[in-house]
């Protein structure tokens, strides 16, 4: 694989994993879970395709970043082309990686594809399970109670104990504002439906809002 679907880049995150992060939010998702906080991510035709070169040297050239968060969007849907992505990065810099899916783990471990289960063995620190809105909660790193926050490696073993013991509690969101007006947020929001009331409040003040 040489290229990837994306549906959004942003660097530097601190709201999405461990530290500094630059995160990538894939494009395309088998899911549709409802109230995704990005349904814009489900269509796998839409979005931008970019070399993976492109993309490694966008990450690379991040300072002070820890590591990179695979967020959709579903990263299983492009594990080829995310895998090349990593050791291509890992090649020239030890960056730590965190990933959602909506996959259980031990689904992909046991009914995964190849490169699913080789996506899976350069992650660090993983989320799994889909997002189920009857079940939203105010968690670290994850929107429902069903989600997990799996340790892949010992890599982030500290900062997600030093984490979890300040709080399981959301770790907030993070907003931009662009030139153009319009207004970006970033993270997972400790209440549900947090989207369609910030986008109703926003736009009675004439303010766009994307995520």
């Amino acid at each position: 694989m040489t290229h990837l679907r994306i549906f959004r880049r942003q660097s530097p995150v601190e709201v999405l994993g461990p530290g500094k992060r630059a995160v990538i939010w894939v494009q395309g998702c088998p899911f549709a879970c409802p109230g995704c906080i990005v349904p814009e991510s489900w269509d796998a035709d839409s979005g931008e395709t970019l070399p993976l070169h492109q993309l490694a040297a966008w990450i690379l050239a991040q300072p002070h970043i820890e590591g990179i968060t695979l967020s959709g969007g579903e990263p299983m849907m492009q594990a080829e082309a995310l895998t090349q992505l990593i050791d291509n990065i890992r090649q020239q810099r030890d960056l730590g990686v965190m990933c959602y899916t909506g996959h259980r783990l031990e689904t992909l471990q046991q009914r995964g594809t190849d490169p699913q289960r080789q996506l899976l063995q350069r992650v660090d620190l993983l989320v799994d399970g889909l997002y189920r809105q009857d079940q939203h909660d105010n968690r670290l790193w994850r929107g429902s109670r069903n989600q997990r926050l799996l340790l892949l490696t010992p890599r982030y073993r500290t900062a997600v104990a030093e984490q979890l013991a300040v709080g399981d509690t959301s770790a907030g969101l993070s907003f931009v504002s662009a030139t153009n007006g319009e207004v970006y947020f970033t993270g997972v929001p400790a209440i549900a439906e947090f989207r369609q009331q910030f986008e109703t409040q926003m736009q009675q003040r004439g303010i766009h809002i994307r995520v």
